[in-house]
Protein backbone atom coordinates (compact mmCIF):
# COMPACT_ATOMS: atom_id res chain seq x y z
CA UNK A 1 0.00 0.00 0.00
CA UNK A 2 1.52 3.25 -0.78
CA UNK A 3 1.56 5.59 2.03
CA UNK A 4 -0.52 8.91 2.09
CA UNK A 5 2.59 10.60 1.93
CA UNK A 6 3.69 9.13 -1.60
CA UNK A 7 0.05 9.36 -2.89
CA UNK A 8 0.16 13.30 -1.87
CA UNK A 9 3.45 13.90 -3.58
CA UNK A 10 2.23 12.77 -6.61
CA UNK A 11 -1.11 14.58 -6.71
CA UNK A 12 1.00 18.06 -5.32
CA UNK A 13 2.71 17.65 -8.64
CA UNK A 14 -0.60 17.78 -10.91
CA UNK A 15 -1.48 21.62 -11.77
CA UNK A 16 -3.99 22.21 -9.55
CA UNK A 17 -7.09 21.60 -11.83
CA UNK A 18 -5.95 17.83 -12.50
CA UNK A 19 -5.02 17.54 -8.71
CA UNK A 20 -8.50 17.95 -7.92
CA UNK A 21 -10.01 15.83 -10.60
CA UNK A 22 -7.17 12.99 -9.37
CA UNK A 23 -7.61 13.59 -5.79
CA UNK A 24 -11.34 12.12 -6.56
CA UNK A 25 -10.41 9.31 -8.11
CA UNK A 26 -7.85 8.34 -5.58
CA UNK A 27 -10.11 8.43 -2.81
CA UNK A 28 -12.81 6.70 -4.87
CA UNK A 29 -10.46 3.99 -4.71
CA UNK A 30 -9.52 4.15 -1.35
CA UNK A 31 -13.54 3.91 -0.56
CA UNK A 32 -13.67 0.65 -2.97
CA UNK A 33 -11.25 -1.32 -0.48
CA UNK A 34 -7.87 -0.56 -2.98
CA UNK A 35 -4.22 -0.59 -1.96
CA UNK A 36 -2.60 1.97 -3.61
CA UNK A 37 0.72 2.64 -4.69
CA UNK A 38 3.33 5.14 -6.48
CA UNK A 39 5.06 4.86 -9.34
CA UNK A 40 6.85 7.80 -11.01
CA UNK A 41 4.38 8.27 -13.85
CA UNK A 42 1.46 6.71 -11.84
CA UNK A 43 -0.72 5.67 -9.51
CA UNK A 44 -1.24 1.73 -9.23
CA UNK A 45 -4.44 0.45 -7.80
CA UNK A 46 -5.26 -3.41 -6.72
CA UNK A 47 -7.80 -5.60 -4.75
CA UNK A 48 -6.11 -8.83 -3.64
CA UNK A 49 -3.40 -8.53 -5.59
CA UNK A 50 -5.20 -7.72 -8.48
CA UNK A 51 -4.99 -4.72 -10.78
CA UNK A 52 -8.02 -2.66 -10.40
CA UNK A 53 -6.75 1.07 -11.97
CA UNK A 54 -3.61 3.13 -13.13
CA UNK A 55 -4.01 7.24 -12.71
CA UNK A 56 -1.99 8.79 -14.77
CA UNK A 57 -1.65 12.90 -14.50
CA UNK A 58 -1.68 15.04 -17.52
CA UNK A 59 -1.31 18.54 -18.48
CA UNK A 60 -4.89 19.49 -18.45
CA UNK A 61 -6.73 16.25 -17.85
CA UNK A 62 -5.80 12.54 -15.76
CA UNK A 63 -6.67 9.38 -17.69
CA UNK A 64 -7.44 6.13 -15.68
CA UNK A 65 -6.93 3.18 -17.20
CA UNK A 66 -9.59 0.70 -15.60
CA UNK A 67 -10.43 -3.47 -15.26
CA UNK A 68 -13.90 -2.95 -17.47
CA UNK A 69 -14.60 -5.12 -20.67
CA UNK A 70 -12.50 -4.54 -24.10
CA UNK A 71 -15.59 -3.54 -25.72
CA UNK A 72 -16.82 -1.05 -22.73
CA UNK A 73 -18.40 2.12 -24.39
CA UNK A 74 -19.05 5.74 -22.74
CA UNK A 75 -18.63 9.25 -23.54
CA UNK A 76 -15.37 9.19 -20.94
CA UNK A 77 -13.33 6.29 -22.22
CA UNK A 78 -10.58 5.77 -24.57
CA UNK A 79 -8.84 2.39 -25.77
CA UNK A 80 -6.14 1.95 -23.44
CA UNK A 81 -3.64 -0.16 -25.41
CA UNK A 82 -1.36 2.17 -25.43
CA UNK A 83 -0.62 2.00 -21.30
CA UNK A 84 0.33 -1.78 -22.36
CA UNK A 85 -1.73 -3.01 -19.03
CA UNK A 86 -2.56 -6.55 -19.64
CA UNK A 87 -5.71 -6.42 -17.71
CA UNK A 88 -6.74 -2.66 -18.06
CA UNK A 89 -8.31 -2.13 -21.65
CA UNK A 90 -9.92 0.87 -21.17
CA UNK A 91 -9.08 4.18 -19.40
CA UNK A 92 -11.71 7.19 -18.89
CA UNK A 93 -10.19 10.50 -19.36
CA UNK A 94 -11.55 13.35 -17.05
CA UNK A 95 -11.15 16.66 -17.66
CA UNK A 96 -13.56 18.74 -15.83
CA UNK A 97 -15.05 18.37 -12.13
CA UNK A 98 -18.88 17.53 -13.84
CA UNK A 99 -16.51 14.32 -15.43
CA UNK A 100 -15.92 13.30 -11.75
CA UNK A 101 -19.77 11.34 -10.55
CA UNK A 102 -19.18 9.18 -13.78
CA UNK A 103 -16.06 8.45 -13.42
CA UNK A 104 -16.15 7.46 -9.50
CA UNK A 105 -19.22 4.69 -11.36
CA UNK A 106 -16.35 3.44 -13.68
CA UNK A 107 -14.30 3.02 -10.84
CA UNK A 108 -16.82 1.26 -8.59
CA UNK A 109 -17.66 -1.57 -11.94
CA UNK A 110 -14.50 -1.77 -12.25
CA UNK A 111 -13.84 -3.17 -8.52
CA UNK A 112 -17.23 -4.60 -8.75
CA UNK A 113 -15.72 -7.07 -11.63
CA UNK A 114 -12.52 -7.48 -9.59
CA UNK A 115 -13.83 -8.03 -6.62
CA UNK A 116 -16.37 -10.72 -8.07
CA UNK A 117 -14.12 -11.90 -10.34
CA UNK A 118 -16.11 -11.33 -13.62
CA UNK A 119 -13.30 -9.35 -14.90
CA UNK A 120 -11.52 -11.88 -17.68
CA UNK A 121 -9.33 -9.71 -19.67
CA UNK A 122 -5.62 -10.61 -20.48
CA UNK A 123 -4.40 -9.79 -23.54
CA UNK A 124 -0.97 -11.25 -24.89
CA UNK A 125 2.19 -9.22 -25.76
CA UNK A 126 1.41 -9.89 -29.08
CA UNK A 127 -2.03 -7.73 -28.72
CA UNK A 128 -0.01 -4.95 -27.65
CA UNK A 129 2.66 -5.27 -30.95
CA UNK A 130 -0.44 -5.43 -33.58
CA UNK A 131 -1.96 -2.45 -31.59
CA UNK A 132 1.07 -0.17 -31.95
CA UNK A 133 1.62 -0.54 -35.15
CA UNK A 134 -2.14 0.21 -35.76
CA UNK A 135 -1.10 3.43 -34.08
CA UNK A 136 1.25 4.36 -36.12
CA UNK A 137 0.81 6.46 -39.02
CA UNK A 138 2.11 5.26 -42.71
Amino acid sequence: MASNDEANDYLKRLSKNVASLADAAHVAFLKEGCTSYVKTIYIGYDLDGEMVGALYGHGDHIEVALALPEDAEGSMLIDASHLTWRSLPVAAVARRSEHIGQLKELIAQACKRVRTRQHDVMRDPQFFVRAKRQRRPV
